[in-house]
């Protein structure tokens, strides 16, 4: 770190290389859109090249470039046309990747694999159908490997505040997965047990 501050690009370019799949993930969990997250991504590098001098180490690196990563993604999920492709790919999953939710499968047989793709279509438009606070506090500590503490300062929110998210979250997705019945298997008909 304090070589790239002092302004020595392969040290730079190492820093680059050991977070840019942290960054992406990020940004992907905020906007559910790899087109989006890559230009995120790239804002967020670009970001953090200016504003390096200004790093104090009061956090991690990993956490402060992940935090400028998170807000370069929200910035860009509020303007007029985030929203627009938001809409879109609410409708349509536009590039078929969503958040990183995959669920267990054991490359058992074609059947099971189309099961599995139609699960995780069900679960990702359940998790998209969250609050949003609920939403974004689920899909940042499920799509990376850092503390709650660290999760917590990108969101700006108490530790204690991101752990009630998260876990009312997974409440909430149990409680509308058991009425669409469960992922992978087919809904049980009204009135059955």
């Amino acid at each position: 770190m304090a070589r790239a501050q002092a302004g020595m690009e392969d040290a730079w370019a190492e820093l680059v290389h050991r977070h840019h799949a942290a960054v992406f993930r990020s940004a992907h969990a905020a906007l559910l859109s790899r087109a989006d997250a890559d230009d995120a991504a790239q804002e967020a590098w670009i970001a953090a090249w200016n504003a390096l001098d200004g790093f104090r180490g009061q956090s991690s690196f990993r956490t402060w470039l992940l935090t400028i990563a998170w807000r370069k993604s929200l910035d860009r999920r509020r303007s007029v046309a985030g929203w627009i492709r938001m809409i879109r790919i609410d409708r349509s999953d536009e590039d078929g990747e969503g958040p990183p939710l995959e669920l267990a499968s054991g490359e058992a047989n074609a059947e099971d694999h189309v099961l599995d793709g139609a699960a995780r279509t069900r679960l990702k438009r359940l998790v998209r159908g969250l609050p949003r606070a609920h939403r974004d506090a689920l899909l940042l500590v499920a799509t990376q490997d850092l503390p709650y503490a660290d999760a917590a300062a990108m969101l700006g929110i108490p530790v204690g505040t991101l752990k009630y998210r998260v876990s009312d979250a997974r409440r909430m997705l149990r409680e509308r997965m058991e009425r669409v019945g469960r992922p992978g298997s087919p809904s049980r008909p009204s009135g059955t047990t």
